[in-house]
């Protein structure tokens, strides 16, 4: 069987990122520096073939995505797919709430005192993502199992047909929430305590199985970086 390589990239930063407040369905623009940030991981990209390149439905991924095709020399025949089943976890009543109020209720729901006491948890994202569903009223918030099995259902998809077609990379932008509970379910030895705005995690698909390789690279930022200050000077 073919090997599929997983880019998982998170969006670039949004207005509602810097403004701290809960981003799940709703939908904010990306600031300058989340621009920026995109645009160097696009360039350390830009000479990776991807076979197929992918998205949430979501206006802040699928606006990353296309930010990375621009600058792509080996992809320039594919298509940007957008599936709203890589979409953020929904939390409900707390969509563009402030960040430290749900945090908040968490913890009490939680009878904890500190942020960091979660990431303790032998399964973090269930306990954050069940603490969430539980606290709204409005009994629409995504719950852990639903979530995982959203975005699961979206990720064998997508690296089955890749691996039909022969295999190779995949670039999949995602989002912060739903990419730290899937990269958990794929390797419960991960202790994640946060997902950087347009890092890379890789993962690799062979026979079947998930191989998790990396998490949160912001390498590719830096390198980006370094390849456009020497473009401008050349």
């Amino acid at each position: 069987m073919s090997k599929v390589t997983l880019y998982l990239m998170r969006h670039g930063q949004t207005i509602i990122n810097k403004a701290e407040r809960v981003q799940g369905w709703c939908d904010g623009v990306l600031t300058e520096e989340g621009i920026e940030v995109a645009e160097n991981v696009a360039y350390a990209l830009r000479d990776i073939e991807f076979k197929a390149v992918y998205s949430s439905d979501l206006g802040r991924a699928i606006k990353t995505a296309r930010i990375v095709l621009k600058e792509n020399r080996n992809s320039e025949n594919v298509e940007l797919i957008e599936l709203p089943e890589l979409r953020e976890v929904y939390f409900g009543k707390y969509e563009g709430e402030k960040e430290i109020i749900m945090m908040n209720d968490i913890l009490r729901h939680l009878n904890l005192k500190e942020i960091e006491e979660i990431f303790k948890f032998s399964d973090s994202g269930r306990a954050f993502t069940d603490s969430c569903a539980a606290l709204d009223e409005t009994g629409k918030a995504e719950n852990y199992d639903q979530v995982i099995e959203r975005i699961m259902k979206a990720v064998k998809l997508i690296c089955t047909k890749a691996e039909d077609n022969g295999g190779g990379n995949v670039l999949v932008v995602v989002h912060g929430g739903i990419l730290m509970n899937l990269l958990e379910n794929l390797d419960k030895n991960l202790e994640l305590t946060g997902i950087d705005n347009s890092s890379i995690s890789l993962v690799e698909y062979e026979n079947g199985s998930f191989k998790v390789v990396s998490v949160n690279d912001m390498s590719y930022y830096k390198n980006g970086l370094e390849i456009r200050k020497t473009l401008k000077t050349l």
